[in-house]
Formats: structure tokens, sequence, C-alpha cells
């Protein structure tokens, strides 16, 4: 199963921090999760949050956000850092989808990255102008799921991201019938885990890394 840790490393150190993730990396995680927004001038910028301190992100350069955040890296920092060492999961909250596939494809990480969203308009930006780049459409509700699928497919995502609370069987199956995989988010619970194993679910966001791992390697399941 791929395990995937939450939020840049969450339980490593702050979210969302270079730090964090190098220690996560240190520590072997495979594959981080983090968020990415877009400053005024343009830079892609690591962030949960639309705003700091009170300032939007989106209104705020890369050098003033510096100045305000020093602990919030760019993606070029991370990439600088952390390219072909661990696999991204890049959650694009608010930025432009050619500005970040650009980035990635600069730092040769394009095929190896994945890139998900909430806005259906960012993946098929995404897809159009970085086909090679992997996206999956994020959602939260158990609701009109082929509607769903056929909505990630036509974006051309290759995989759904659903709130773990939304899987079932019958969801892991229309998925894998339509070769797309399933990212489960956020699972913290071994139980909820085990559930999520038993139906096949691809992959598992985790705010407890090192938690869940071990839980898998004891039940002799691979963890990439």
């Amino acid at each position: 199963m791929k395990l995937v840790s939450h939020r840049g490393g969450r339980g490593f150190g702050v979210d969302n921090t270079l730090d964090a993730m190098e220690l996560a990396a240190a520590a072997g995680v495979r594959r981080l999760e983090t968020d990415v927004r877009q400053t005024s001038d343009g830079q892609p910028v690591i962030c949960h949050d639309a705003g700091i301190w009170g300032s939007a992100i989106a209104r705020t350069t890369a050098d003033e956000l510096r100045a305000e955040a020093p602990e919030r890296p760019l993606l070029s920092e991370v990439l600088d850092s952390l390219a072909g060492w661990v696999q991204l999961n890049l959650e694009i909250k608010a930025a432009t989808a050619a500005t970040v596939g650009e980035m990635l494809e600069e730092y040769g990480v394009a095929t190896g990255t994945v890139v998900t969203s909430f806005h259906r308009n960012i993946l098929e930006d995404m897809h159009a102008s970085h086909p090679q780049v992997r996206t999956g459409l994020l959602y939260r509700m158990a609701m009109g799921e082929h509607r769903r699928l056929e909505a990630a497919l036509a974006a051309g995502a290759s995989l759904i991201a659903p709130h773990f609370s939304s899987i079932d069987r019958r969801l892991v199956e229309a998925a894998h019938s339509r070769d797309m995989e399933v990212y489960a988010w956020t699972v913290n619970r071994e139980g909820d885990l085990e559930q999520l194993l038993e139906w096949e679910v691809d992959a598992v966001i985790t705010d407890r890394y090192l938690d869940m791992k071990a839980y898998l390697e004891a039940q002799d399941v691979p963890v990439t």
C-alpha cells in the first residue's frame, strides 16, 4: 500500500515546513502530501491556509511572505531539497497549474509527482499543459459517486481522493474498473486502515505515518 504523510510531514515538525519534510524523509517517509498556493508575483508556496498573520497569500509577494513567515517554503525550495528523495503529492489549493507543472518539469519530477485538487478546472488545466503529471480529484462527501468518477475521468485524472468515510467496496471496484486509483484521506485509526485494506484502496494519507507504517508491516503489507 502507498502510505502518504499528510501536511508535509505532520508529526515530524511544524506542518508544511521544509524542516518537517526533511525530518520525515530522513525517518523513511517515501511520500509527502502538501498544499500549494501562489503569491501575487506568481511563486508557488507551501501553505494550507489562504492567509498568514492576516495577509492573503494571493495578495502578498514572495519576498513579503518570506519576511512575514520565513518558515513557509517556496515549492522551488522543497524541490531543491527533496526532488528524487520522496514522491510529492501536491494539493493545489490556489495556484496556476501550468506554473506548477513547469516547475515539476524543470526539476525532472513531473512523472513522479501526484497533483490533486478539489477544483476540477485545475486538474483540467494540468492535464492540458502537462499530461504526464498524474492528477486526482479530491472530495469530501459520499454523494453522486458515479458522477464524481466521470468528472475525474473527464478532467484527465487517474485517481480519486475521497475522504475515507466516503469510501466503500463498490466505489473502489468502480474506480478500479476504470483504471483509476483510490487515495483515502485522512486515515489515523488502525481500524479504519484495516477496512480500507480489505477494500483494496491504493493509498492512504495519514497524520500518523510511523504508526500506520508499523501497523501495515505487522500485517505483512508492503509499504511503498
